[in-house]
Order: structure tokens, then C-alpha cells, then sequence
């Protein structure tokens, strides 16, 4: 069963995909300030870009008047992104304002969201977080000094709690008391932490035990002594590196709309050494190899992406070059699932085997 998404969350979304007048898909030109923020692993990323009109005699007056997006990511990432926007461009903040739109800002906008989908949400908060600091670099403005922390910093700078998505000590704490997160589940479907391994979900439980405790409201707790930490949550280092050579992508923004008003929805990716199609080659294969290929890059290259927002994919039928597919789980439903199919499904499979697979939803 898909997710429930909200009536104002799928108009914005099929709004910005359609390339409606008044949506925010694209990129500033000669922006006063850029910012990106995603993760190979989640496979979400997000560009946002925005123009301010200029005080002519304090830069910390500045008012932002167009803000525009590019992201890579499902129907709450695009209605999250678009949401931001709108409301920046309704309120025309200061920048140094603009820091203080939350996430819970873009999740009342949107009428609610799932909670395994309120990480979109984070993802569009910390991207205009990195575009004010790059605005406030451009213009001179030290925003340390005016008594600001980049808080995106605290998934760098604090105790890794898990490991397999990287995720701090510092940003668990925020985020938790942000989004008014209550359990491990919780957490989980909206930052993705201990989705993986699940070795880190016992220590997220006694952080959210403190923090509805009321305890390190700075979030700034001290670390642990290696003795305090069980050995059962000794996880491996961060396999996030390794993601391209899986998937053989990087996903960097799926949308964008042409001059015209067409939309069109060509994902940008980086190539890495992921096998690649030789040209002829899989034409020369029988019926049975080729089922086979297929089944080999949708099981390495395709479901561990779909399975990461809880969908999946079973092939029902493999008929020459044409697949024949039925989405399930999150993905049964979805209303991004086309997107998922042509963006994802298809682009992988032709591109490791042949550019004349189709895919074929039933």
C-alpha cells in the first residue's frame, strides 16, 4: 500500500512536476545563495538556490525574493521543496529570518506528513541552512559573530550514533526535539537512523529516553567512554562510499522544466565503475540469459534502493526486451511510482544491459 500523503502534499507535487506557473523547480540564476544537502544512501539530494534584493547600506536586511529547487527524491522531497519555497517567497525573510523556517514549518505547511517520509522535510530545512551561510560568506555577514551555529555541522562534528547512515549524537538530540519524535520507530522512518544494520536502535532508545527526560537540552552531551558502549552496538565502519559501486549512480536532480513549460524528468547522474551495457551484447543472449541478467542488476542494483523507503519490485514477466514489473510494498500506490519506474527501474536496466529494455508496469 502506498503512502498517505495529504490532498495539498499531491497537488503541490504534481504542481511542480508539471512545471505549473508559479512552482519553483529549477535553479536561481546568478544566485545570492546555493545550498546542498542529500545522501547517497537514502537516496535523496536536494540543490536550493535563492536571490535576495540587496539593502544598500546593511547586508543583514537583505529580503530573499525567489527561491527555486533541484532534487532527486520521491513525492514528499518534491512536495517538501516546494512547500519550502512557497513559504519563504509568501514571508520574503531576511536570510538570518529564514534560518529560523523548520521542518515542522514545511510539515504543517504540507497538511502532515508520513513519518517515514518527515526526512524529506529535514533535508529541505538544512539545504537553506547551507544557502544562507554561503549568502552570508558572499555578503560579508558573520553570522557566528550575531550569535548563529551551523547546525548542520553537528553531523560532523558529534559522536556517530549510526554508523551505517552517519548520523550524530548532536543531530539525533535535535532533530528529536524538532519533529517532537516519541519512539525508535519514529526516529527511524523520519531520519532513517537504525534502518540498517539495526545495531545502533538500543542506544537511540536512551537518547530519546533523555531527551523526553528533558536531559542535555543543549545537545551537546559528552561522548561515552568506550567502556559505556555495549559491545553488541560495535557496528562496521560506513559502507556510504561504497554506495556508487553498487548502484552504479549518484543521484543529483530529477526534475527540471524547459523554457517552454515542459517538464523534463532526466535524472542528472555521476557514472562511476558500476558494470556497464557493451554495445550488441545482450541481443546475442537467449531468452533465459536474459531473464537472468535482468534478475541479477534488479536484485544488486535496483531493489536496495527501492527497499530503503520501504518498496520493492517483483518482475512477473521478462518477454524479449520488454520487463514486465509490479511495484509493491511503499512503491504499490505510490504516486511518485512512475517517476520511480522510468527515473530508477529503467534507466539502471538500460543502462547495464540495453538501451532497448522497456519496463512495464501491471
Amino acid at each position: 500500500m502506498g503512502w498517505q500523503y495529504s490532498e495539498k502534499t499531491k497537488q503541490l507535487f504534481m504542481d511542480a512536476v508539471q512545471g505549473k506557473t508559479g512552482t519553483h523547480v529549477g535553479e536561481v540564476e546568478n544566485a545570492d545563495g546555493v545550498g546542498e544537502h542529500g545522501s547517497v544512501a537514502c537516496g535523496d539530494a536536494l540543490k536550493f538556490t535563492f536571490r535576495v534584493e540587496r539593502d544598500e547600506t546593511d547586508p543583514t536586511k537583505d529580503k530573499i525574493v525567489e527561491a527555486k529547487f533541484l532534487t532527486f527524491g520521491c513525492t514528499s522531497a518534491i512536495a517538501a521543496s516546494e512547500a519550502l519555497c512557497r513559504i519563504i517567497e509568501e514571508r520574503r525573510p531576511t536570510p538570518i529570518d529564514a534560518l529560523k523556517i523548520t521542518n515542522q514549518d514545511v510539515v504543517e505547511f504540507l497538511e502532515g506528513l508520513p513519518t517515514q517520509k518527515v526526512h524529506c522535510s529535514v533535508m529541505g530545512a538544512e539545504a537553506l541552512e547551507e544557502a544562507v551561510w554561503d549568502w552570508a560568506e558572499r555578503r560579508g555577514v558573520d553570522l557566528t559573530a550575531l550569535g548563529f551555529k551551523k547546525l548542520g555541522n553537528d553531523v560532523d562534528e558529534g559522536r556517530v550514533v549510526c554508523q551505517c547512515f552517519g548520523i550524530t549524537e548532536p543531530y539525533l538530540r535535535r532533530q528529536i526535539r524538532e519533529l517532537g519524535l516519541k519512539t525508535t520507530d519514529e526516529v527511524t522512518g523520519a531520519l532513517k537512523a537504525g534502518g540498517a544494520c539495526g545495531s545502533c536502535r538500543a542506544e537511540i532508545q536512551n537518547i530519546l529516553d533523555d531527551v523526553l527526560s528533558g536531559g542535555c537540552s543543549s545537545g551537546t552531551c559528552a561522548a561515552p567512554t568506550p567502556e559505556a558502549v555495549a559491545p553488541s552496538q560495535t557496528v562496521e565502519a560506513p559502507k556510504v562510499a561504497e554506495e556508487p559501486k553498487k548502484t552504479g549512480f549518484i543521484p543529483l536532480a530529477t526534475v527540471s522544466t524547459t523554457a517552454t513549460g515542459d517538464v523534463v524528468q532526466n535524472p542528472t547522474f555521476e557514472t562511476t565503475d558500476a558494470p556497464k551495457a557493451a554495445p550488441g551484447e545482450f541481443a546475442k543472449l537467449s531468452p533465459y540469459q536474459k531473464a537472468k541478467r535482468i534478475e541479477e542488476t534488479v536484485e544488486t542494483a535496483i531493489r536496495p534502493i527501492l527497499r530503503r523507503d520501504g518498496g520493492d519490485i517483483e518482475i512477473v514477466d521478462v518477454k524479449d526486451d520488454v520487463v514486465y514489473v509490479a511495484m509493491t510494498g511503499a512503491c504499490d500506490g505510490c504516486d511518485a511510482a512512475s517517476q520511480t519506474l522510468d527515473l530508477i527501474v529503467t534507466t539502471i536496466l538500460q543502462d547495464r544491459l540495453d538501451p532497448a529494455i522497456r519496463v512495464v508496469q501491471l
